[in-house]
Order: C-alpha cells, then structure tokens, then sequence
C-alpha cells in the first residue's frame, strides 16, 4: 500500500480542523491515517500563517473534511469566501496593532534622542565617540 497524497487544500483544511477542534494531534492523525503526529506538526507550519496559529484559526469558520473526498477537486477548490473574508480583516487588525506599536517605538525614539542632545548641550556625555578604541 503507498503513501497517500494529499492536496495543499486538504492538508489546510485537516489543519484548521485540528487548531478548531481541540482534539490532540494523534486523534486526528488516526483519523486521516496520517503517519505520525509529526506529519500533522510539519502540515500546520506550513500550511497555517503564524497568525492563525497565533489566533488557533478562531476567526476561520469550522470545517467538515472526508478523507473520501476526490483530491483533485479539494485541490481547486478556493478557499471560502468567509474564510478568506475573516483572514483579511484579521490581518487588517494585525497591521493595525503593528502600525501603532512601530509610531509608539518611533516616537520613543525620537524622545531618547531629544533626551540625549540635550544632557550633551549641557555638558554630560551620552554618546559614545566613534573611532579606534585607546
């Protein structure tokens, strides 16, 4: 008997429906006749943004998968819209967050520096001197 194939589509689905479920890696791996729990560690890595790892796949709506399903037409199938339309807007929160953090840290910056001109106006040094150490 030969190793089974499975499609990018399925693997994703099969990993959404392990991150959704709550089940552990070995129920899941006996349910799909995968090789090992490793094979299904491997598949979330690469099939699953870090983000919806990060997010356990909670905005992505559940999914229902039959091994007995044809791969091929797993395969073309796009993704749902819903799906796609959850991960776009959780991505839009994601920048958001990010966006905010990077002017906080930007902003900071700026203050240290400020900081720093000024102890050195008045005579306290701050900066170390570029060159050869002696």
């Amino acid at each position: 008997m030969g190793k089974t194939k499975f499609s990018r589509g399925l693997r994703r689905s099969i990993c959404i429906e392990y991150m959704q479920s709550g089940k552990s890696r070995k129920e899941i791996a006996m349910k799909y006749g995968l090789p090992s729990v490793n094979t299904l560690t491997s598949w979330v890595n690469s099939c699953l943004t870090p983000m919806e790892i990060h997010e356990k796949c909670v905005s992505l709506p559940p999914v229902t998968v039959s091994k007995d399903e044809d791969m091929e037409e797993q395969k073309d199938r796009p993704m749902e819209i819903a799906a796609m339309t959850a991960l776009i807007e959780a991505q839009r929160k994601q920048i958001a967050k990010l966006e905010k953090e990077l002017k906080y840290s930007q902003d900071k910056n700026l203050a240290l520096n400020t900081l720093i001109d000024i102890a050195e106006e008045q005579g306290i040094r701050v900066r170390k001197k570029s060159g050869a150490k002696q």
